[in-house]
C-alpha cells in the first residue's frame, strides 16, 4: 500500500520539531531564572536590608555622640532638649536597629558575625562613656564643680576617651559595612552573569526556532498552502461569478479530493451559467432546460424567473408610493422639531430668569458672614431652580436664620419658595417678637391663607418645613423652633438632636396647633445644623439605599471638628462620592454654625 503523506502528517512534524526546541528554550530559561530569583532574594532579604540598618545603626551612634558632646561642654539644664533626645535615642531607637542587626546576622558569614561582635562590644564600652558623663553631670549645678569639671574634660574634650572610643566603632562599622556593601555588588555581578547566559541560550535557540519554523513553513507552502491558494482563487472567482480558465491540478492528499470535488461542480454550473445572465439582465422569456428532473437549482431558476417578471411590476408601483409617502413624514418630522425646540429654549430661558429672581432673595455671602461669621451653606439645587432656600436677618440684637424645604422642587418649588421667603419676613415684621415658634405661628397663618384661598374648590396640600433660629452672640444662647426639620448640635464628639414639631407650614388648620421653642445654652467650639432632608433621601452606596439621618449625623461629626470654611466642600466630597452615577433626588441645603 503507498504510504500517503496527508496534511496532518505534515503539519505534525513541523510543529513537533518546533515544540522541542521551544521548551528546551523554556527549561533553559526557567534555570537562569531560578538562579536569578535566588540571587535576588538574597540582595533583597539579606544584604540591602544589612548595609540600610548598618549606615542607620552608624548614623545613630553619630548622632549620639554629638548629643553627648553638647551634655559635656555645654552647660544646659537636665530637661534641655539635646539631653530628652539622647535619652530617646539611647533607650529605644539604638535597641531596635540593634534587634534588627542581631535578626539579620543570622545569615551573614562567620568573619562578618565576628566584627559585628566586636563592633557591639565597642559600643558597649563607647555608651559606658555616656553613662559616665550623664552621671557626672545630672543638673546644671554639676557644671560647676571643678572635680566633675576635669574629669568632663579629660573624657569629652576633642581627642578625649570619648573620640577615640567613638572613631574604633565608627572604623570597624565601616569596614563592616564596606563587606556587606561588596557582597551586595558580588551577588549583583553575579545575577547579571545569569542574566548574560539567559539573553545567549534566548538568542541562539530563537535563532535556531527561527530556521526550523522557516524550513516547516517552505514545506507546509510548498505541500499545503500553495495548492490552497490556487484552490481559493478559484473559490473566489466562483464567488464573483466568474470560472477558472484552467483545470485545478490533483494531489494524492486530501487537498487533492477537494480538487476533484471542485472541478465537478464548475462543470455543472457552467451549463446554468448562460440563463442565470439573462435573467441577472432581465430577459424573463430566456429558455432554460434543467439538467435533470432532480435538479433542484435548475428547477429552482425557472420558478424565479416567472416570479421575478411578476414582482418588478408589482415592485415598482410600491416604490413610487412609498417614496412619497416618505417624503411627506419627512418634511413633518422636520417641522415637529423645529417648534419642539423653540418651546424647549422658551421654557428653559424662563427657567433661568426665574433662577435669577430666587438668586435675589437669598441673602449674599457678605451678608451672612456680617452675621454669621463662623458659618457655612451648602446649596445643591435638584434643577435650575430650587425648592430649598435659606433666610438670615438681625431682629432685636440677635441673628435669626433659617433652612427652609418647600413641596417639591424644581419649578413648582421655587413658586413654594417665593412665597415662603416673602411670608417668612412679613411674619417676622407683623409678629413683632423673636421668638422662633411665635413666628413661625404667625407664617402658618400666612402661608395657609395664602395656599387655601379657594377651599371651597380644592384643598392645596402643599407647605413648608423649616428649622429657625434665633441666635444671641453676646450671651451665646440659641433659641429655636422646627416645622418638621430638627437641630443637630455637635458637642464634645456627640450629636444632640433637637426635635422639631410634626406638622409643616401651611398645611394645617391655624386653631389649635402651636410650635415649640428650644433654649440651647451654646458652648465654646459647638457646633450647630440645621439642614433640609435632601441630603438624607439621596439614593447611593454600593447598594443605591439611601443615605439616611443616621449616616448623616456620623457624618456631621467627622467633620464638625474641620473649619467651617472646609465644611462645605467635605458635604460635597462626600455627596459626590454616595451618589455615584444615581440621579440626585431633592433640593440639597445644609447651614452649619461654630458657637
Amino acid at each position: 500500500m503507498r504510504f500517503r503523506l496527508t496534511i496532518g502528517r505534515r503539519i505534525g512534524m513541523g510543529f513537533g520539531l518546533f515544540i522541542f526546541f521551544a521548551l528546551l528554550v523554556v527549561v533553559l530559561t526557567n534555570r537562569s531564572l531560578e538562579r536569578s530569583r535566588t540571587i535576588n532574594d538574597q540582595i533583597n532579604n539579606v544584604y540591602s536590608p544589612s548595609v540600610d540598618a548598618l549606615v542607620r545603626l552608624r548614623n545613630l551612634t553619630v548622632n549620639a555622640h554629638m548629643l553627648i558632646k553638647h551634655w559635656a561642654l555645654l552647660e544646659s539644664r537636665a530637661d534641655a532638649p539635646e539631653k530628652t533626645n539622647l535619652i530617646e535615642l539611647t533607650n529605644n531607637e539604638l535597641p531596635r536597629i540593634l534587634d534588627r542587626v542581631d535578626t539579620l546576622m543570622a545569615n551573614w558569614r562567620h568573619e562578618e558575625v565576628a566584627l559585628m561582635g566586636q563592633i557591639t562590644v565597642e559600643m558597649r564600652a563607647l555608651f559606658d562613656i555616656h553613662d559616665r558623663i550623664k552621671v557626672l553631670l545630672p543638673s546644671l549645678e554639676s557644671y560647676s564643680d571643678p572635680i566633675v569639671h576635669m574629669e568632663r574634660n579629660d573624657l569629652a574634650e576633642e581627642g578625649g576617651a570619648l573620640d577615640q572610643s567613638m572613631k574604633r566603632v565608627l572604623d570597624d562599622l565601616d569596614r563592616l559595612i564596606e563587606m556587606q556593601e561588596g557582597k551586595r555588588k558580588m551577588l549583583g555581578g553575579s545575577m547579571i552573569r545569569s542574566f548574560d547566559s539567559l539573553k545567549f541560550f534566548v538568542l541562539y535557540m530563537g535563532i535556531a526556532l527561527v530556521v526550523i519554523g522557516a524550513i516547516a513553513a517552505f514545506f507546509i507552502v510548498r505541500g499545503i498552502v500553495t495548492p490552497v491558494q490556487r484552490l481559493r482563487s478559484v473559490l473566489l472567482s466562483l464567488g464573483r461569478g466568474v470560472f477558472p480558465r484552467t483545470k485545478v491540478r490533483t494531489t494524492n492528499d486530501e487537498i487533492g479530493d477537494m480538487s476533484k470535488a471542485l472541478t465537478s461542480l464548475v462543470d455543472g454550473l457552467r451549463r446554468t451559467t448562460d440563463f442565470s445572465n439573462a435573467v441577472a439582465a432581465g430577459d424573463f422569456s430566456a429558455e432554460y432546460q434543467p439538467m435533470s428532473d432532480e435538479d433542484m437549482l435548475g428547477h429552482a431558476l425557472l420558478k424565479m424567473r416567472d416570479e421575478l417578471g411578476q414582482r418588478e411590476r408589482v415592485l415598482e408601483m410600491k416604490v413610487v408610493e412609498r417614496t412619497e409617502e416618505v417624503v411627506r413624514q419627512k418634511e413633518e418630522v422636520e417641522r415637529q422639531s423645529k417648534k419642539i425646540e423653540e418651546y424647549y429654549n422658551n421654557v428653559t430661558d424662563s427657567i433661568r430668569y426665574a433662577k435669577r429672581l430666587q438668586d435675589s432673595i437669598l441673602p449674599p455671602e457678605k451678608r451672612l458672614r456680617e452675621l454669621l461669621p463662623d458659618s457655612f451653606v451648602y446649596y445643591k439645587p435638584k434643577d435650575i431652580v430650587s425648592g430649598d432656600f435659606y433666610w438670615v436677618d438681625r431682629i432685636d440684637g440677635r441673628v435669626a436664620f433659617a433652612a427652609v424645604d418647600c413641596t417639591g422642587h424644581g419649578v413648582p418649588g421655587a413658586f413654594m419658595s417665593l412665597i415662603g421667603h416673602n411670608g417668612l419676613n412679613q411674619a417676622v415684621r407683623e409678629s413683632g417678637a423673636s421668638r422662633p415658634s411665635v413666628v413661625l405661628k404667625a407664617l402658618n397663618k400666612l402661608a395657609y391663607e395664602a395656599l387655601h384661598k379657594d377651599r371651597e374648590q380644592f384643598l392645596v396640600r402643599d407647605g413648608m418645613d423649616m428649622a429657625l433660629c434665633n441666635f444671641d452672640p453676646d450671651r451665646k444662647v440659641l433659641e429655636y423652633a422646627g416645622a418638621n426639620a430638627p437641630l443637630y448640635l455637635v458637642r464634645d464628639g456627640e450629636v444632640l438632636r433637637f426635635l422639631p414639631d410634626k406638622h409643616p407650614i401651611g398645611s394645617f388648620e391655624l386653631e389649635g396647633q402651636e410650635f415649640t421653642d428650644h433654649r440651647i445654652k451654646l458652648q465654646e467650639g459647638d457646633m450647630v445644623y440645621i439642614f433640609s432632608d435632601g441630603y438624607a433621601d439621596q439614593f447611593g452606596g454600593p447598594k443605591g439605599k439611601k443615605f439616611l439621618h443616621k449616616r448623616f449625623r456620623e457624618l456631621l461629626l467627622q467633620i464638625s471638628n474641620y473649619p467651617t470654611a472646609s465644611q462645605s466642600g467635605m458635604l460635597e466630597e462626600a455627596f459626590r462620592g454616595w451618589r455615584g452615577l444615581h440621579e440626585q433626588v431633592d433640593d440639597i441645603l445644609v447651614i452649619g454654625m461654630r458657637a
